[in-house]
């Protein structure tokens, strides 16, 4: 995966946050792209892209208005994933190894809610249920990170081993 795609993916799934399912709360708890894709991002690529990941989706959030824990916690993610996680099996290994790294995130972001003056079990349970969409929004990141435009037909018969067609017609003799 290049810079570039890493970038327009990232800014995709951050857009996807901010302008679609901010208006699809379910049970008072906005469904979040980010950490899953950071994740699947660190996981598949390694820590270095994980964390750069991390990094740009978290100030993408911060300059929408969140703070600046959230960029950091992203980052560590992405590079946590990497790190220690690196090369999960296919869809479903990667969604079972997702889920221990967003519920340490969200126990994080419980501890900052307790810590700032909330109710415990109210921290708790907020982080179970954005815990919850977090791990529902994973074929969505899983979509967004492996969406390609299809291969022409030349290329899928260079896949193959194929040699390339003639593009000239011939004429038949009669």
């Amino acid at each position: 995966m290049t810079r570039r795609r890493l970038l327009l993916v990232t800014a995709a799934a951050f857009l996807v946050d901010a302008l679609v399912l901010v208006w699809l709360p379910l049970a008072g708890v906005r469904a979040r792209v980010l950490p899953t894709l950071v994740f699947l991002v660190g996981a598949e690529q390694g820590p270095n892209r994980g964390a750069g990941c991390g990094l740009l989706a978290g100030g993408l959030c911060f300059l929408a208005g969140a703070s600046p824990w959230q960029m950091a916690l992203l980052t560590l993610l992405g590079a946590a994933a990497g790190g220690f996680f690196h090369r999960a099996a296919a869809f479903w290994g990667k969604w079972l190894t997702c889920l221990l790294p967003l519920a340490a995130l969200e126990g994080l972001l419980a501890l900052g809610h307790w810590v700032a003056g909330q109710a415990l079990l109210g921290a708790l349970s907020l982080a179970g249920r954005e815990f919850l969409l977090a791990a529902a929004c994973f074929p969505l990141a899983f979509l967004l990170l492996h969406l390609r435009k299809p291969k022409s037909r030349a290329a899928r018969r260079a896949a193959k081993g194929l040699p390339p067609r003639c593009r000239r017609r011939r004429k038949w003799a009669r």
